[in-house]
């Protein structure tokens, strides 16, 4: 077995083991949301009308913001496999960038829990900018994967193109949203619904003009 071999079963190993690592720390975050929900300990909730429904439905601002950012962070772990999925194996460098990657999760989770109710600008912002830095220290470093010879080599030239393609629209939905935290706490809450639908509509606008301008070349 060469250098080479040795290298890269190395790589191979280190991807797994950074992958699981990467999901047990989304494990925990997904734990952590759950000490947000609605307090029941004092037990007052018996006196409402409708119970632990009731307590919910008070406190259904707070609790539609803890689903979004529940919602935000499985999209980013998501967009982590999405990321890591062609690759064939990793080395320190490309390591150091998803786990970056990961530490810019972290920060959007701190700014989440920290002020549900949105009172200050700086947690709509900083959950934004973020999650936006996230997905592109992700992209950056599949591209840097892609340059040094770490992903699959049944991957053709047009798959790998696709990879940071589809990956794209959660970081840019994150940026964009940035401006909607100045406008308002509910239209920046909106913003994470309406935004995705806008821009993978324009994708796919783009992407079928593209595939007419190709039929009338040929």
């Amino acid at each position: 077995m060469t250098e080479a071999d040795v290298n890269a079963a190395a790589g191979r190993k280190q991807l797994r083991r950074l992958e699981t690592f990467l999901d047990v720390a989304y494990a925990v975050l997904f734990v952590d949301f759950i000490m947000y929900l609605p307090h029941t300990e004092d037990m007052a909730w018996t006196e409402l009308p409708y119970g632990l429904l009731s307590l919910l439905i008070n406190d259904s601002a707070n609790l539609l913001r803890l689903i979004i950012a529940v919602g935000l962070t499985l999209i980013s772990w998501n967009l982590t496999h999405k990321l890591l999925g062609p690759l064939d194996r990793t080395n320190p460098k490309h390591t150091l960038l998803a786990l970056l990657q990961l530490i810019f999760v972290c920060m959007f989770l701190f700014f989440a829990v920290a002020d549900p109710a949105l009172e200050s600008l700086s947690s709509p912002v900083g959950q934004c900018l973020s999650l936006a830095l996230s997905g592109f220290i992700g992209i950056a470093g599949w591209s840097y994967a892609r340059k040094n010879g770490l992903v699959r080599a049944d991957l053709s030239e047009t798959e790998k193109d696709e990879v940071p393609r589809n990956a794209i629209i959660e970081p840019v939905t994150a940026l964009l949203n940035t401006g909607f935290a100045f406008v308002g706490p509910e239209a920046w809450t909106a913003g994470w619904f309406v935004i995705p639908m806008v821009l993978v509509s324009g994708r796919g606008r783009l992407e079928r003009r593209r595939e007419r301008a190709r039929v009338g070349e040929r």
